[in-house]
């Protein structure tokens, strides 16, 4: 197999590296790691550009291939490393599942800004904060709230029937809440903890602390 090579970030806070590193784990495919710091050096962004066009992190290289943005990622992986080649499934194999899958990572890509200015990446992978959420904070924690309980089924830890990449995104998320001490229903405090425990997520856990 030609070699994957992730690039991420060496503070350990992109919840878009966190994203494509949980992918690859879950697919048990073999990387290495390239670390670089942010904000990225002149230099290192002018390779990076010449290579994926968009010149940041994480960027997924195989072969000839520089690919940035988690999700396009993950669909690669997906699509590249098939189930049906024995490889673990990243989404779901029924349409409207996958469907909502995406629809649950579209959703946490395009906004809950204020949740996390108040909460960041590395409350959740360091140390937590303890200033009260700001009333757009609040008001976005509350319908993060509403819609995972809509999303997560009281009788389950995941999403669907089996785990999908889109489990990984919304437990993140969600940590920005329960690992600050914030009120979460305990069906949705449960299921966040539960998707911490994956290996995939804890290889990623014991590098941020390691860090």
């Amino acid at each position: 197999m030609t070699q994957l090579v992730l690039y991420g970030e060496s503070g350990w806070v992109s919840p878009w590296v966190f994203h494509a590193m949980v992918a690859l784990e879950e697919k048990g495919l073999p990387y290495q790691l390239e670390l670089v710091p942010l904000p990225i050096p002149a230099d290192t962004k002018a390779m990076l550009r010449a290579r994926s066009v968009i010149g940041k992190v994480p960027i997924l290289v195989h072969g000839d291939l520089w690919l940035t943005e988690s999700l396009a990622i993950s669909e690669y992986l997906a699509e590249t490393f098939r189930s049906t080649d024995g490889y673990p499934r990243l989404f779901p194999a029924d349409l409207a599942e996958r469907a909502r899958a995406r629809q649950i990572m579209s959703m946490l890509r395009t906004g809950w800004f204020g949740l996390r200015e108040d909460r960041p990446t590395s409350s959740v992978f360091g140390v937590p904060v303890t200033t009260p959420l700001s009333a757009k904070g609040a008001s976005e924690a509350a319908e993060l709230l509403r819609c995972a309980s809509a999303f997560i089924p009281t009788d389950r830890t995941q999403l669907f029937e089996t785990w999908c990449i889109a489990d990984a995104d919304l437990a993140l998320m969600l940590m920005r809440l329960v690992n600050n001490g914030d009120p979460v229903d305990d069906h949705v405090a449960a299921y966040a903890r539960a998707q911490w425990e994956r290996p995939s997520v804890q290889k990623y856990v014991a590098a941020a602390n390691a860090r």
